[in-house]
């Protein structure tokens, strides 16, 4: 898998908002359709290993379908935990 640089994602998305801003500007009408940019070689996905149970959780789901546990923290970090089966 290919490694990015997030700032080339994040440069991406500001251009293409400035310039959907100052097209909106010209008076014409404005089309609302965005155009997807992102691809799959613009992420990377990795293991994390973590013990013990989050701290200052604030939020708890659980999915009986999927057999997920979703945990929620203050700081904003989610933690997905499969049953055994999964």
């Amino acid at each position: 898998m290919k490694k990015f640089n997030i700032r080339k994602v994040l440069d991406g998305l500001k251009e293409q908002a400035s310039s959907s801003v100052s097209s909106g500007q010209s008076g014409a009408p404005e089309n609302n359709l965005m155009h997807e940019t992102l691809q799959s070689e613009n992420f990377q996905l990795c293991k994390t290993v973590r013990h013990g149970f989050p701290y200052q959780p604030s939020s708890m789901a659980h999915d009986p379908v999927q057999k997920i546990l979703a945990i929620g923290t203050q700081s904003g970090a989610l933690r997905l935990y499969p049953f055994c089966s999964v």
